[in-house]
């Protein structure tokens, strides 16, 4: 485990096998996996926008059904970083900003 709480290849500790009880023919790899480029995605971006890893980051999970998804960790620092993020974001004007389906 890394200091980032993930394991060898990335794996989090919402994989944790003793967590929940796994399903037999539930895929749960390719949901992770979705979430692990999102994540990798929203982590890239906190770090263009001056928010360090260890205050505020993304990781990637599953759920029972094996439904990836992202969820935002970190400490008291970081979500109010993210909070002035939001708030400068809120007062951008939205006929200058590209639409975020642009983006995929």
């Amino acid at each position: 485990m890394n200091e980032h709480g993930e394991t060898a290849g990335g794996w989090g500790q919402e994989l944790d096998p003793e967590a929940w009880l796994w399903l037999a023919g539930v895929d749960y790899v390719s949901g992770w996996r979705a979430a692990r480029i999102a994540a990798t995605d929203v982590n890239a971006l906190l770090a263009q926008c001056g928010v360090e890893r260890a205050q505020l980051r993304a990781v990637a999970a599953t759920d029972e059904q094996g439904r990836g998804f992202v969820k935002l960790v970190g400490l008291p620092q970081g979500w109010l970083r993210l909070e002035e993020l939001l708030q400068i974001a809120a007062t951008y004007h939205p006929e200058n900003q590209r639409k975020l389906t642009d983006r995929h």
